[in-house]
């Protein structure tokens, strides 16, 4: 160990060859907590990211599950072959159906290991990242109800009006009543 290592132990930048990868059930483990506290937007969008990185068999496989776990859900609706608009249609799906996800792509023991699979490409997104800084292993998730991000519906045309303010308050900022 050099002078620098022993001055600095503890405060170097971690060399991506450091880390060891993740196993699939940690990832699967982290990806089910990034579940329960980030928004929609940075789901559908994290699992976009995701779905990108995986290799094409794995990709048609976790499309081919999630098409036909979302036509079994909703009889007669048109289900997207877009990856990134399935990937959305998915997350507000897993809002509304918590486990929706894990149930559509684990229904076997290949279904685990692309589950494992989705789950290690979507931890490892910039999308997933920020919602992973309070990670710990072994959190129950009872103990991130209040940690979840604030559930938006996608599709939902905007507020039309409804300021969300308090009775008797505008929304102005200025104190001028």
């Amino acid at each position: 160990m050099g002078l620098l290592d022993r001055l600095l132990r503890g405060r170097r930048t971690p060399d991506p060859g450091d880390a060891r990868p993740l196993t699939g059930e940690e990832a699967i483990a982290r990806w089910r907590y990034v579940l329960r506290t980030a928004p929609p937007e940075a789901l559908s969008l994290a699992h976009a990211e995701g779905l990108a990185v995986l290799g094409d068999a794995a990709r048609a496989e976790v499309l081919q599950r999630l098409r036909a776990a979302l036509s079994a859900l909703e009889p007669g609706e048109v289900v997207p072959a877009d990856a990134a608009v399935l990937a959305r249609a998915a997350t507000r799906a897993e809002r509304r159906h918590p486990g929706f996800i894990e149930r559509a792509l684990a229904t076997d023991p290949r279904g685990w290991q692309v589950l494992g699979g989705l789950a290690t490409a979507m931890v490892g997104t910039a999308a997933a990242a920020p919602f992973l800084r309070g990670f710990e292993p072994g959190l129950a998730g009872e103990a991130l109800v209040d940690r979840r991000g604030p559930d938006f519906d996608l599709d939902a045309p905007e507020h039309s009006g409804e300021s969300g303010a308090p009775a008797g308050h505008d929304d102005d900022l200025d104190d001028e009543d």
